[in-house]
């Protein structure tokens, strides 16, 4: 056995980590989900945002924010920045509507000293006397800072994943070092799998076609079937006694682990390298030039 081999091997273990990504992805959105991880960041958010307890209050009962809510049905998981503009200068006076800057400035100097405050009159300042620029201007400010949220529950999703990922590599016996030495073992296999992931590369342009197509997990099910995983204790698996010692366990461990990672990089990582580990079965490694 030759590079060829070793590009396939390749090429069934992406094979594998791209079709239970897409599992990882269900289970992500369904945690999530479950969690409201999308709005419990959003609302962390805006209490560091908005860091004045009174007016933090008073813009969630704003009506421009409360509707939100109901068309939500609990806490919203996104805020357009112009709605959440508009309602946090209304906010600033509770005794009348605030129309003019000059009137956003006196409200906003009568603020505890915070980064609210401080946000607003430097977006007074810099709008003059033009209550639609200063509304844009806070509309900026909120969507530049929702940017640092979004990577924040970026963070969040990305050790959900990692988690999801876990808990599917042991759940389905998803051991990528038993893997691996099943498809160096098995010619056929390797076969079996690299025309699979040729159908997989040339029949879809993303991983949101591939999930199109696998709309279902009895989908996905189907194209995992060929690989040697799940629970069995069939004679020809090699990690059918696993058990039986302390470095075979630690294998399994590491197997495990190895899953768990690589789910959490994600469908669209593994449809890229897939991508390019087929094309480069096709094309074949390019020799090393001759020196004269």
């Amino acid at each position: 056995m030759g590079t060829n081999a070793v590009i396939d091997v390749g090429i069934g273990i992406i094979l594998m980590y791209l079709l239970l990504s897409l599992i990882c992805t269900i289970g992500n959105e369904f945690v999530a989900n479950i969690l409201s991880l999308r709005a419990r960041t959003l609302t962390n958010g805006l209490k560091n945002l908005i860091d004045d307890p009174n007016l933090l209050a008073a813009f969630q009962n704003h009506g421009l924010i409360a509707s939100q809510s109901l068309l939500s049905h609990g806490p919203p998981s996104y805020l357009p920045g112009r709605v959440v503009a508009m309602a946090l200068i209304d906010c600033l006076d509770p005794l009348k509507p605030v129309a003019q800057v000059s009137e956003v400035v006196s409200a906003a100097t009568q603020l505890p000293s915070s980064n609210v405050r401080d946000a607003i009159l430097t977006a007074a300042t810099a709008a003059g006397d033009d209550i639609d620029k200063l509304r844009t201007a806070m509309s900026l400010w909120f969507d530049d800072s929702m940017d640092r949220v979004t990577g924040i529950f970026k963070r969040y999703v990305h050790w959900l994943s990692l988690g999801v990922g876990l808990v599917i590599a042991v759940a389905l016996n998803a051991d990528s070092l038993a893997v691996a030495n099943s498809l160096w073992q098995d010619g056929v296999l390797r076969g079996q799998l690299a025309a699979s992931a040729s159908q997989v590369v040339t029949g879809s342009s993303s991983t949101d076609q591939i999930s199109q197509s696998m709309h279902s997990l009895s989908s996905i099910e189907a194209g995992l079937r060929p690989f040697p995983i799940g629970w069995s204790k069939a004679p020809t698996r090699p990690d059918l006694n696993w058990s039986t010692g302390g470095w075979t366990i630690l294998q399994k461990i590491v197997g495990f682990l190895l899953t768990g990672l690589a789910l959490s990089l994600g469908a669209p990582f593994w449809f890229d390298l897939l991508n390019r580990f087929v094309n480069l079965r096709v094309t074949g490694i390019k020799p090393d030039k001759t020196v004269a």
